[in-house]
């Protein structure tokens, strides 16, 4: 019964109802969330900002809930009568701007009075990442594979199309290689070719450990297969032995 109350004083006068533009708080009304542009969400009354908002105007005031935004039960007001009335946040020449308690509640924004539609305007510029559908567009492009050649920079392409001047990292001029990456003048046509000497060096390094591994490996095997003997020992002369070799030394 509130809600069908509230639609028809929208529709019967014209009245100024929205504290922030609709544009901006349509953006996310809705999702569940009470969102940095909006003063209420559906399903989220403990959250809503419509109470201290209302405590500030003196007026008891409801969810819009079609627009996030915050609408008075009862007495309708006219815009542009230099009277700011219940939920108006200012009016033409009134003294009375409720701007800046707006500001204050949204969480210090900067705000300023609409005179045409009693409303406050927000300073500044809406991030373009607040909108769920700019996000999207941003998500579905970096889903795309890039494509070397098609004369887009994207994801981790530096520059495109290939064999055309170009911006280093380093914000110094630099050329676009066939692989659409952006490199100083010496350096282009050299990092290829850099790339296949390292690549070949890693490859002459692994078979030279790997040929040395086997040599070694043989040589234990041989090792542990043929073992070196050892001499046999001569047979020590008895004492006969020792004493005809006396006799020999003696008359020789």
């Amino acid at each position: 019964m509130k809600k069908i109350v509230v639609l028809m004083a929208l529709l019967l006068f014209p009245v100024a109802y929205a504290q922030l533009d609709w544009s901006i708080t349509d953006l996310r009304c809705g999702d569940g969330v009470l969102d940095k542009y909006e003063l209420c969400e559906k399903g989220l009354e403990n959250e809503s900002r419509c109470k201290i908002l209302g405590e500030n105007l003196s007026i008891a005031m409801a969810c819009y809930d079609q627009h996030c935004t915050c609408v008075p039960k009862v007495n309708p007001v006219y815009c542009g009568n230099n009277r700011r009335d219940y939920n108006e946040m200012c009016d033409g020449t009134d003294a009375d701007d409720k701007c800046p308690v707006l500001a204050e509640i949204m969480g210090n924004m900067s705000l300023t009075c609409n005179k045409k539609t009693c409303g406050c305007d927000i300073n500044g510029t809406v991030s373009s990442d607040y909108s769920p559908a700019v996000v999207q567009n941003l998500i579905n492009k970096s889903q795309v594979a890039s494509k070397c050649g098609d004369k887009k920079v994207e994801r981790d392409e530096d520059c495109d199309p290939p064999m055309t001047l170009c911006t280093t990292s380093g914000k110094k001029p630099g050329i676009c290689t066939e692989k659409c990456k952006c490199v100083p003048p010496e350096m282009f046509g050299v990092e290829e070719t850099v790339t296949s000497n390292i690549t070949r060096q890693n490859i002459t390094v692994n078979a030279t450990n790997a040929t040395d591994n086997a040599t070694v490996e043989n040589i234990t095997s041989i090792a542990e297969i043929t073992p070196e003997e050892a001499p046999e020992a001569e047979e020590k002369p008895g004492f006969f032995g020792r004493l005809w070799q006396w006799l020999v030394n003696l008359f020789s």
